[in-house]
C-alpha cells in the first residue's frame, strides 16, 4: 500500500474510558490505521469529528443495523449522539479501504459523507464482523479477534501509480502551497484535469482539499503532542494564515481546540 508515514488524529475526549484505540500490527496495518471505540455516557452528546482524509467504518454495538461508513470531508462534522451507546470503528489507512471494497469511493452514492456499510462492503464480511462483535469480549480482545478475521479477508488492491505519486508529493510538501499546474502534474503522469478525476474517484476530495487536510492533520498532531505554540511554524507561512485555515477546517481556533473535548454535552465545545 501507500508507504508514507501518515497517522491522522482527532481531538481529546475528556470523559474517562470514553475513547479507546488499538493499532494493529503488521501486516494488517498496511490497510488499517486503527480500531477504536467511543463509549457515550447517558444523555445527549455531540461529537466533533475533524477532517483527516480517512475512511471510517462505524458500527453501533447496541444495534448492528446502525452500520455505516464515513468518507473524507473538508470541514469538521458534528454528530449528535444519545447515550448510553457504544460505537466501534475501523479507521482505514489512506487507500486502505480498497483492500476490502473494490468499488471506487467516488461511485459509492455518498450522501453528506455517509454511506450505508451494506451498500459497499461484501455481505459475508458484514456478517462475519457483526458475529464477532456479538461475542462478549473486552475492547482489546475484540480488536485482536477482528485483526485475525480481517487479515484473512483483505486483498492487495490495484492502486493507480499516478495517484500514489501525487499523494507522496503532498506528504513531502506540506510546508508549501502546492503547485498543481499541468506542468507539475505531468511529473505524476497526469494532467491537472485527470488528477482531479483521480482524487475525486479514489479519495473523495479535490486535489488541493486533500493536501489542505493533510497539512491540517500535521498541526493537530503537533498540538496533541503538547507543542501548541509552534504548531504552525513547519507548515504555514505565518500565524494568521494558520489560524484562519485551522478555523475553516475545524470550526474552532487552535486555542479552542486545545482546550476542548470533542465529545461534549453542555451546549459548547468545552
Amino acid at each position: 500500500m501507500l508507504d508514507i508515514n501518515y497517522h491522522p488524529c482527532q481531538g481529546r475526549v475528556a470523559y474517562e474510558d470514553a475513547y479507546m484505540e488499538f493499532f494493529p500490527s503488521s501486516p494488517l496495518n498496511r490497510w488499517i490505521q486503527s480500531f477504536w471505540q467511543l463509549n457515550v455516557p447517558a444523555g445527549k452528546f455531540s461529537y466533533r469529528s475533524m477532517p483527516d482524509n480517512s475512511v471510517d467504518w462505524i458500527i453501533n454495538l447496541n444495534s448492528h443495523d446502525d452500520n455505516f461508513i464515513v468518507t473524507p470531508f473538508l470541514s469538521s462534522v458534528v454528530f449528535e449522539l444519545t447515550g448510553p451507546v457504544s460505537y466501534f470503528g475501523v479507521r482505514f489507512r489512506l487507500l486502505g479501504h480498497k483492500g476490502l471494497i473494490s468499488t471506487p469511493l467516488g461511485e459509492w452514492g455518498v450522501v453528506d459523507n455517509v454511506v450505508e456499510a451494506g451498500d459497499v462492503l461484501p455481505r459475508y464480511l458484514l456478517h462475519a464482523v457483526c458475529e464477532d462483535l456479538n461475542k462478549n469480549r473486552s475492547f482489546y480482545e475484540r480488536c485482536n479477534s477482528l485483526s485475525v478475521l480481517m487479515l484473512s479477508m483483505v486483498k492487495q488492491p490495484g492502486v493507480d501509480p499516478r495517484l500514489v505519486n501525487y499523494m507522496r508529493y503532498c506528504h513531502k510538501h506540506t510546508a508549501s502551497n502546492l503547485c498543481l499546474s499541468d506542468k507539475q502534474c505531468s511529473q505524476f503522469g497526469v494532467s491537472a484535469r485527470q488528477l482531479r478525476r483521480l482524487t475525486q474517484l479514489h479519495l473523495g476530495l479535490l486535489p488541493r482539499d486533500f493536501a489542505r487536510v493533510l497539512r491540517f492533520q500535521y498541526t493537530l498532531k503537533t498540538i496533541n503532542s503538547g507543542s501548541y505554540r509552534t504548531a504552525w511554524t513547519d507548515h504555514y507561512y505565518d500565524q494568521p494564515h494558520y489560524i484562519r485555515e485551522f478555523k475553516r477546517l475545524s470550526g474552532l481556533t487552535p486555542t479552542e481546540f486545545r482546550n476542548m473535548s470533542v465529545l461534549y454535552n453542555d451546549g459548547s465545545s468545552g
